[in-house]
């Protein structure tokens, strides 16, 4: 009797917190881009997905869609199925070797939502029976990765700020300040290619938006929400208020 062949699942989320996998030549499956901002009405509530098969023998995808949320700390807690609220075309495709697929995406939910909506696209490599090798077991290595698409009301904005800093210890000991961001406005916004600025008493740091990226990933900050991020810092004053200030890089 042929032995059942056991699948393995590689789930590339790439999720922000940092949300997101690397595409690397050595995956089976690139997925660009892995953000997109759409409108919920008028101009901008098409996007697309493109998908390329790094492999030397075909697969087929599947987009599937799944709301999300990001609470105050910690990785984001996926939804339900939110196929509805999308148009996706084709919602399956087959690619060859070295061929590629453009995912056309267009938002037909609700028009008048009162703040930016988080979606998950999950662009899945699925099982291709093939015949098996000398009836031995086998195993199928499948990709899903994500790419995050965030809705917004047409002409809102962000508007975060720094609601508090504290200093921590990162997951490797490392030493730093944990920032609670917090955005009152209607749309989504990043915070992961922006500048700090800190200081306490007389020490000054300046945090350039290379730093930031490595550390906060896209840095996303949902409407009317807060998201704690950490970030290590060498050398922070071990007492006293440290005050941060947030700009744009290449602001003055």
């Amino acid at each position: 009797m042929m032995k059942s062949r056991p699948r393995v699942l590689l789930a590339l989320a790439a999720l922000l917190m940092g949300i997101f996998a690397l595409a690397t030549p050595s995956l089976a499956l690139l997925v660009r881009p892995i953000i997109i901002d759409l409108n919920a009405s008028g101009t901008g509530v098409n996007g697309q997905i493109e998908v390329v098969n790094d492999r030397n023998k075909p697969m087929a995808i599947e987009i599937k869609t799944n709301s999300f949320t990001l609470p105050e700390r910690g990785e984001l807690v996926l939804g339900a199925d939110a196929g509805k609220d999308f148009l996706i075309f084709p919602a399956i495709a087959q690619l060859p070797p070295g061929g590629r697929q453009v995912f056309r995406i267009r938002y037909v939910g609700d028009p008048a939502i009162a703040q930016s909506k988080l979606y998950m696209f999950s662009s899945s490599e699925l099982p291709v029976s093939d015949a098996p090798d000398n009836g031995k077991a086998r195993i199928d290595v499948l990709y899903s990765i994500s790419s995050v698409v965030a809705v917004r009301p047409p002409k809102s904005k962000a508007a975060i700020s720094i609601a508090s800093v504290e200093r921590s210890v990162g997951p490797d000991k490392q030493p730093g300040i944990r920032i609670l961001f917090q955005n009152k406005g209607a749309a989504h916004g990043y915070v992961g290619s922006t500048v700090l600025d800190l200081h306490s008493g007389a020490w000054r740091k300046s945090v350039s938006a290379d730093d930031t990226g490595k550390a906060f990933g896209l840095g996303l900050v949902p409407a009317g929400a807060r998201r704690s991020l950490f970030i290590p810092v060498a050398n922070v004053p071990a007492s006293g208020a440290i005050d941060v200030t947030i700009k744009a890089a290449g602001e003055v």
